[in-house]
């Protein structure tokens, strides 16, 4: 496990973030249909509570932080001109942040928590994932720090960001909020983490990999390296504020809560600088997304990304918040980010790298047009089946129907919901089973040429 073959950490970085997202969704599945069965495994561990909890955690810690780092493990030593600093860090690395997962994961499950959005694992697992995300920074910065290409390309400016905002926001959420008063300072403090995990981490490395497979992808230059620095300059200046329009109408002070939504609406400006550079780029190609699923995974992830930032700062706004505010609303817009834009650019990074990595093209094209339309079209489902229960649940409250009542109205939504999960579920052995045929195949091509040299040595 712990071997110093070329390329061995991307890939197996993105072996364990595979299965992660396997468990993730299961979870998610099963959290969705206890709103549909609430009886359906009902016993101590597996609560909606408890249930719910660990479907967030994996599917940003395992899943899209696992595909993440293996991305960058592939990624950065090539924008560097240069190796990876230790493949066995890298992988040791790996094995190590699977054991914390898995710590936090059944931690969860027997009821122990922190109780914060994006942070819920309990302080003695936090403790360990900081040292994990420590080591896998410390390689990847002695990876750039050796490199023998002197400019430093706009991707690899987001990943370095990233590598160091994520223990920052780690630091800053977790650790203070266990020792301050609970009520409004914790919110806020957990909020920090909830926000810049998205933010400051999941965007940030995200758009990252898109600005590197855009012009692999498509064979084009990028649109514009001025517009590109823009973008990376506004997020890293505007993100970290918006926290506390998270608690909008909520028991914080007034000014707290529009200090939040300025630097909220501010941030259409990076968005607007993002996306105009991913499309300037793709003037002209638009038709290779018709061949091309690892573009087209990319170029929906990035309108996915458009639509939930103009979800963000609408949602900001205190008469729009009055309406939507713990709502199904809200559990659609959580997933635009993390499935529909970077789940996507990350689905998009596997298909480009995996192949590169073992040395032959992906097992099957049908299954990954299969795993890009289960996804699209079970997202799509899910998302509008939660974004209209929203705002039916949201003005039934207003007007004042009764509580339960508005429960019960749900049921055609939460049945949408849980439809649309399977597919997106469904849709994640696609690539499981591609990525297994594939490794599995190019290993056996490997051992049969080289038997075929040795015969004719």
């Amino acid at each position: 496990m712990f071997t110093d073959e070329k390329w061995s950490s991307s890939k197996n970085w993105f072996i364990a973030a595979v299965f992660w997202i396997i468990i993730g969704m299961s979870m998610g599945l099963l959290t969705a249909t206890k709103q549909i069965w609430p009886e359906l495994l009902n016993n101590r561990w597996t609560t909606y509570g408890h249930v719910r909890s660990a479907h967030v955690m994996l599917v940003i810690y395992a899943w899209l932080s696992m595909a993440y780092v293996g991305s960058m493990f592939y990624m950065i030593p090539k924008l560097a001109k240069t190796k990876v600093y230790s493949e066995k860090l890298g992988n040791f690395a790996l094995v190590f942040y699977n054991i914390v997962i898995l710590e936090g994961f059944f931690a969860l499950l027997f009821g122990q928590t922190s109780v914060i959005e994006y942070g819920e694992f309990p302080l003695w697992v936090d403790v360990q994932l900081l040292v994990a995300i420590g080591l896998v920074a410390y390689n990847l910065f002695k990876t750039v720090g050796q490199r023998t290409e002197k400019m430093l390309y706009v991707s690899l400016w987001y990943f370095l960001g990233s590598l160091l905002w994520l223990p920052l926001t780690w630091i800053v959420g977790n650790f203070p909020a266990q020792w301050i008063p609970s009520g409004v300072q914790q919110g806020l403090m957990g909020w920090f983490l909830g926000h810049n995990a998205i933010g400051l981490w999941m965007t940030t490395v995200g758009v990252g990999q898109i600005y590197y497979l855009l012009p692999k992808l498509t064979g084009r230059p990028l649109y514009s390296h001025q517009l590109s620095m823009i973008g990376f300059w506004a997020i890293a200046t505007f993100y970290v504020w918006n926290g506390p329009h998270h608690l909008m109408n909520g028991p914080i002070p007034s000014w707290i809560s529009k200090a939040g939504v300025i630097p909220s609406i501010v941030l259409l400006i990076p968005v607007w600088a993002v996306l105009a550079n991913f499309w300037g780029t793709m003037k002209g190609s638009w038709s290779q997304t018709r061949t091309s699923v690892p573009l087209r995974f990319t170029m929906a992830g990035t309108i996915f990304y458009l639509f939930a930032c103009l979800q963000g700062p609408l949602q900001a706004l205190p008469s729009v918040s009055s309406v939507i505010k713990f709502t199904h609303w809200t559990v659609g817009h959580a997933h635009m980010g993390p499935f529909g834009a970077f789940s996507f650019t990350s689905f998009a990074a596997i298909y480009y790298i995996l192949p590169k990595i073992v040395g032959r093209e992906m097992f099957s094209k049908r299954a990954m047009e299969a795993h890009f339309w289960f996804s699209t079209v079970g997202f799509l489902v899910f998302a509008f089946s939660l974004w209209i229960a929203g705002v039916v649940q949201g003005f039934a409250w207003i007007e004042g129907v009764p509580f339960l009542q508005t429960v019960l109205m749900m049921e055609p939504y939460v049945q949408g919901r849980a439809i649309g999960g399977t597919m997106m579920y469904v849709a994640q052995f696609f690539l499981a089973w591609n990525m297994y045929k594939t490794i599995k195949l190019a290993k056996l091509e490997k051992k049969q040429q080289a038997q075929q040299q040795a015969a004719t040595a």
